[in-house]
């Protein structure tokens, strides 16, 4: 029913999906319209073989044509692990004894062994749909954080926020770029490749996306049971938000953070910066998201001080440099002194380490000093 809805979705507003199992665009005519290599011809003859029904990894003979002619074709005497047909015809011939281990190394992504997913991905996405690329400085580097579930199946692959669902709709962009190259960005893309945006977020993988998308000096969690504790202590949200207080609209900044971390990692935190909270008052969304935190790791103290209510304590917040919009929070900078940035650090670690809580609250690390 789900692919029947989304089949009829395609009909209406993209003029049709035939990239799904068991619809095909006969349209590929082979390199330089001269028709398939030999090599190719040999490669999909076997792959189609031996890699059938749950362990498919082209929808058809045309769909493997268009990948193998964007491929290396390799060394077909002595087939090395490479990106290349040679190695894949390899692991196609081999599938006929294994095919759960050896079909997803012979597909279009390589698996690991015939260069990598994220290999195999951007060679197709540079000779099919260069345009999705002129965002990306590093397609291979962008398309690393991104979820590979270490299988290929032609169906199940179809849609999802994965590598393969990316993979399998820019093999059937080698034949139809212009019907299914938006399908295959880097960022997910409506309608195939992307979570269902009305469920709640993953906090795991959210914190593993954000931990690859913003390394060192942009960092804003110093472990993944600190981005862990965030996670949970905000509210959850979806996958659609976009611009709420939401762990879901942090994991969404994610993605642009893959592409301009410099830009977008502030987004990602345990504040929002603004942008995941852009609906509070004031232009104080840092603080409507630390008094969340503040109120879930230090329950008494908070109470004491803000008489356990969260309006006071964003008043307070907002009076401190970093409580505005586009304050560029990360761990480097907010270690200490008397800011907003410094006090969500510090409640970040009082999640996990009640001893935090006095800096968290503008004492100890964040204490203002004396003029």
């Amino acid at each position: 029913m789900r692919h029947a809805l989304r089949f009829l979705f395609c009909v209406m507003v993209l003029g049709g999906c035939a990239s799904i199992v068991g619809i095909e665009d006969h349209v590929f005519k082979g390199a330089d319209a001269g028709g398939p290599s030999a090599q190719c011809q040999e490669y999909c003859d076997s792959v189609l073989k031996n890699c059938v029904g749950q362990y498919a990894v082209y929808t058809g003979k045309e769909t493997c044509l268009g990948v193998c002619s964007q491929l290396p074709p390799g060394d077909r005497l002595e087939p090395g692990r490479d990106n290349s047909v040679a190695c894949r015809k390899r692991q196609a011939d081999q599938a006929v004894t294994e095919p759960q281990f050896f079909c997803p190394l012979a597909g279009p992504g390589g698996g690991g062994t015939c260069g990598s997913n994220c290999e195999g991905l951007c060679t197709l996405l540079r000779a099919s749909c260069p345009n999705n690329l002129q965002a990306v400085p590093n397609c291979e580097q962008a398309c690393a954080p991104l979820r590979d579930v270490k299988r290929f199946d032609v169906e199940a692959d179809h849609e999802g926020d994965t590598v393969q669902c990316r993979l399998q709709h820019a093999s059937t962009a080698t034949i139809n770029p212009m019907e299914h190259c938006p399908h295959t960005q880097i960022h997910p893309a409506a309608p195939w490749c992307l979570e269902d945006q009305t469920k709640p977020p993953d906090c795991a993988e959210y914190c593993r996306l954000n931990s690859a998308a913003c390394p060192g000096e942009y960092a804003v969690y110093e472990s993944m049971a600190q981005c862990m504790a965030v996670c949970a202590a905000l509210p959850a949200g979806t996958y659609g938000d976009r611009d709420q207080n939401t762990a879901g609209c942090r994991l969404w900044h994610c993605y642009n953070s893959i592409l301009n971390p410099m830009g977008h990692c502030s987004h990602t935190g345990p504040g929002g910066d603004a942008h995941c909270g852009a609906d509070m008052p004031d232009d104080t969304a840092n603080c409507h998201a630390y008094c969340i935190l503040l109120e879930k790791a230090c329950l008494v103290d908070f109470t004491t001080k803000y008489g356990g209510v969260q309006a006071n304590c964003q008043k307070e917040c907002s009076a401190l440099p970093g409580a505005k919009r586009d304050s560029g929070y990360n761990i480097s900078a907010a270690q200490t002194g008397n800011t907003a940035q410094c006090r969500l650090l510090h409640v970040s670690r009082a999640l996990t380490d009640a001893t935090e809580c006095p800096s968290a609250l503008g004492d100890g690390a964040c204490k203002a000093t004396s003029p």
